[in-house]
């Protein structure tokens, strides 16, 4: 088992990495709110930062706060990521890295990449081993699935040894590879996973809402919790569940217009224009779930051409529903 201290902080928060959200954009904005304990950039190809990858030193921005965001690769080999690592510790200021054992989108996993190393626990711990040896400063985590099957003796014994070459702590979404976001997750492997090993471990997915939060915590004993999508849809949702940890009684209230214009501004600030419509319409497709017309509202801002229009759109809507501009909850 791993006997290095362990980096998180008590009760952790994360923002997981999630592809054409998890920018400095988002970063930036969930920040404004009170930010949360460690944020996740977006998945990077290890071989594509190597080969100099144009679009990289976006993907791989660290800011607002490098001291507390985790840089998160995945890779196809071992050699390549080393690699990486040893390049990533020399030129890119981070509070760690996190090597992605858990996408299964059809083209990752195809090429050896996210969940395929769950096949080959050797690899994988080997992987783990020398990526530690490459960057001895600096935390390293692992976000992985349950794998292929819901064995869990294999899960243990696959997790047991990241633990042993020296993973700092996990990153547990606990679905299988096939079940994408179909059922709810299996989060008594969370637990199980939680009592049997020594090293921390944090739960991912399904977690909507502070209750949520606060039940995992409780039932699992988790060393943090990882948000991802509801991050997306509330970026306060950090800063109500800490506030709702400190008073019971604790109220929130946002101006999701004002929000809203916020973002825009940081993705027009912060990402390249190539980027400005596919991450704000992919933000959007989130945030508009705080609205009553729903539906309405993400369909014509899906359609939009340009961010002028989003702009519009947006300011039509509050016009014509005020009573939606002004959004809160516990």
């Amino acid at each position: 088992m791993s006997t290095r201290p362990s980096p998180l902080p008590p009760d952790a928060l994360l923002l997981a990495p999630m592809v054409g959200l998890s920018h400095r954009a988002l970063r930036e904005l969930i920040r404004g709110f009170g930010g949360c304990d460690l944020y996740y950039t977006e998945m990077t190809s290890a071989a594509g930062y190597l080969s100099g990858a144009p679009y990289d030193r976006f993907f791989l921005d660290s800011g607002p706060e490098p001291e507390r965001t985790v840089l998160q690769f995945y890779a196809v080999d071992t050699a390549r990521m080393v690699e990486a690592a040893r390049k990533a510790a020399r030129e890119l200021p981070a509070a760690g890295l996190d090597l992605n054992f858990g996408c299964s989108a059809p083209h990752i996993e195809r090429s050896g990449g996210g969940v395929s190393w769950m096949k080959n626990p050797e690899a994988a711990r080997d992987l783990v081993a020398r990526v530690r040896d490459a960057r001895p400063e600096g935390s390293l985590s692992v976000k992985l699935r349950i794998g292929y099957d819901d064995d869990y003796g294999r899960l243990r014994d696959f997790c047991a040894g990241l633990s042993e070459a020296g993973a700092d702590w996990l990153v547990l979404h606990p679905r299988l590879r096939s079940e994408k976001l179909r059922r709810t997750g299996r989060w008594d492997y969370v637990r199980r996973l939680r009592e049997d090993l020594g090293i921390p471990l944090v739960g991912n997915g399904d977690v909507r809402t502070p209750v949520d939060k606060a039940a995992r915590v409780r039932e699992c004993r988790t060393a943090g919790i990882m948000l991802g999508r509801e991050a997306v849809r509330r970026p306060w949702i950090f800063a109500l569940i800490r506030g709702l940890e400190r008073d019971p009684g604790f109220r929130m209230t946002v101006d999701a217009a004002e929000t809203a214009e916020t973002f825009l501004r940081l993705v027009e600030e912060l990402l390249p224009p190539e980027f400005h419509l596919s991450r704000a319409r992919r933000f959007f497709y989130y945030y508009c779930d705080n609205l009553s017309f729903a539906h309405h509202i993400r369909w014509k801002i899906q359609n939009a051409p340009d961010l002028a229009s989003i702009r519009r759109i947006l300011a039509e809507y509050f016009e014509e529903v005020p009573g939606d501009r002004v959004v809160g909850g516990r």
